[in-house]
């Protein structure tokens, strides 16, 4: 229904865009949005909230779904997705900001729709990804579009790395083109307190003891007709929060495990919530700003999430926990090799999980050697002007 809506919509912003021509005239018009309109977070909003406080001579609109929980919570002035207005203030932009993909985030399906999409060609389209390329090997939710997406992947006028490893991945894996893909930094990581110095040693102390868990999704699970609750990824999460050990440490040290279930997942986060027998297990809200949550956090928690990345830009501890690590390899793979590539602690079963956490928080969140000695391999900078370097490199492509 909302295809047919939209279809609708776009084609009369279409017939109308010809009559507003003097409306729009010498306006600096810039789209900005994430997550397909439902949740405000990661480097979309960090630049569209650098953009409203730095850049006020340009129009910048955040695009955001009617219904979203966190449409009142958005700051300066929104565009409802799919909207008239939406397409006829996309026809006009001079520049559209994403982290997914222009589709999902700023102007629904109109890439594909033939006269259509010369809009999407006039316009420079800013690719800021959701976060760091890491442990998620690209590929489509539907296999019969990955042809349309890898011809979407480079008509993008800039895309925005961290680093060249970073670069490295979009190039020879994505098939960008070298010359679109710039190496500026991630907006979101202007959030975040610098390391001292900019050196692998120094390290950045959280304002609380709490540690943040983040697992990231499965798609075989999510789109498989079997029960979550007998899933070996539900069993093992319930039985690492509901250790006995694990929860008197955390009740002796007064901390708290902050649990954040990966948005396309979160479907099932009230199966884990009713099971859970400790009383420091906190449940973050789908709509949660999770930057702030990662920069408040001592530790992270992860399996193969990219918020890992962001607990070593600071220098604090991660421990992964991958115990279907030979499944995921399978199913979805990762850029960093699992196998010899893994910085921070690692367990595969809820024994090694439980040990290294509680060794973690004996050694007062101190970091181990190797974690240091990788920073360097993802960042290039550590200055927090990303926002900057993404600015002047966005305006140096509307200019020619």
């Amino acid at each position: 229904m909302d295809k047919i809506k939209f279809l609708i919509n776009m084609i009369v912003a279409f017939f109308m865009y010809p009559f507003n021509k003097n409306k729009f005239k010498n306006r600096d018009i810039w789209l900005i949005g994430g997550h397909a309109g439902d949740i405000y977070n990661d480097n979309s909003k960090f630049f569209y909230e650098y953009m409203l406080e730095n850049h006020k001579d340009i129009e910048v609109y955040w695009v955001v779904n009617k219904d979203s929980k966190v449409y009142g919570k958005i700051p300066g002035k929104k565009l409802v997705r799919g909207s008239v207005e939406n397409y006829l203030y996309y026809y006009n932009a001079k520049a559209i900001i994403f982290s997914h993909a222009p589709s999902a985030d700023i102007a629904p399906l109109n890439f594909v729709v033939p006269v259509l999409n010369r809009f999407h060609k006039k316009t420079v389209k800013v690719y800021l990804n959701h976060g760091t390329i890491s442990f998620k090997k690209r590929k489509a939710m539907d296999g019969r579009f990955k042809n349309i997406i890898d011809d979407l992947l480079k008509s993008y006028n800039i895309a925005t790395a961290s680093s060249d490893f970073e670069k490295d991945v979009m190039v020879n894996d994505w098939g960008m083109s070298e010359d679109n893909v710039y190496v500026v930094g991630n907006a979101r990581y202007d959030n975040l307190p610098t390391v001292k110095n900019g050196s692998a040693t120094g390290c950045s102390r959280a304002k609380t003891r709490d540690i943040l868990y983040t697992p990231t999704w499965r798609d075989w699970i999510k789109f498989n007709e079997g029960k979550f609750t007998d899933s070996e990824y539900f069993k093992n999460i319930m039985d690492f929060l509901n250790d006995k050990n694990l929860n008197k440490i955390l009740d002796e040290k007064d901390i708290n495990i902050k649990f954040y279930l990966h948005h396309l997942m979160h479907e099932f986060i009230d199966d884990i919530r009713e099971n859970i027998t400790g009383s420091r297990i906190i449940f973050l809200d789908k709509g949660v700003v999770l930057a702030d949550e990662i920069k408040s956090s001592a530790a992270n928690i992860t399996d193969y999430s990219s918020v890992a990345i962001d607990f070593l830009y600071m220098n604090r501890p991660i421990l992964f926990y991958q115990f279907d690590v030979e499944k995921y390899k399978e199913e979805i793979d990762s850029y960093i090799d699992l196998d010899n590539e893994l910085f921070g602690s690692i367990a595969y079963n809820k024994e090694e999980a439980v040990n290294k956490l509680i060794e973690i928080i004996e050694n007062d969140f101190e970091i181990l050697e190797d974690q240091k000695s990788e920073r360097s391999k993802f960042f290039r900078y550590n200055d927090n002007k990303n926002c900057d370097r993404i600015y002047e490199c966005i305006l140096s492509k509307i200019n020619k």
